[in-house]
């Protein structure tokens, strides 16, 4: 459980700087799109301010996605389950999963840990099962161990 515990804090830590550094550069797009002036080239002012504009757009998306993912970090639960959900800790013969947001690789206690979506491929295929169940992914059966 404390394993788990310490994956959460580090997925509750990634995002809280991701959405730092989104919110960072929402205010240098805004700001650049304020301090633009326009100049005699009018094409190239036209064109400068629609690439920041699409930045400006790209980071919103972005902030929106990272709150999704704060709101899901914060209703992982700590307790044990029976079946793969969101927030479970999954322990399979082909390595760890933890059920999230998507981070990726992390490495804790000499152990290395997916930090996965449960929407990804791999975390539609865990969802639902039970320990002893068996998936099939990227050609590798994995049977799941245990579910914290």
């Amino acid at each position: 459980m404390e394993l788990k515990k310490q994956l959460l804090e580090y997925c509750l830590q990634k995002n809280e700087e991701r959405l730092n550094e989104i919110v960072y550069a929402i205010q240098q797009a805004q700001e650049a799109i304020e301090s633009d002036t326009k100049s005699s080239a009018g094409d190239k002012y036209e064109t400068s301010r629609e690439m920041v504009q699409q930045d400006l757009n790209r980071y919103q998306n972005q902030l929106i996605q990272a709150k999704k993912d704060a709101v899901i970090l914060q209703h992982i639960a700590l307790e044990e389950r029976e079946t793969v959900g969101v927030g479970s800790l999954v322990e399979t013969d082909h390595g760890f999963y933890l059920i999230a947001i998507s981070l990726g690789k992390y490495s804790l206690h000499n152990h290395d840990f997916m930090i996965i979506s449960g929407s990804s491929p791999i975390g539609r295929l865990l969802t639902g099962n039970k320990v002893g169940a068996t998936i099939q992914f990227n050609g590798k059966v994995q049977t799941i161990r245990a579910i914290t």
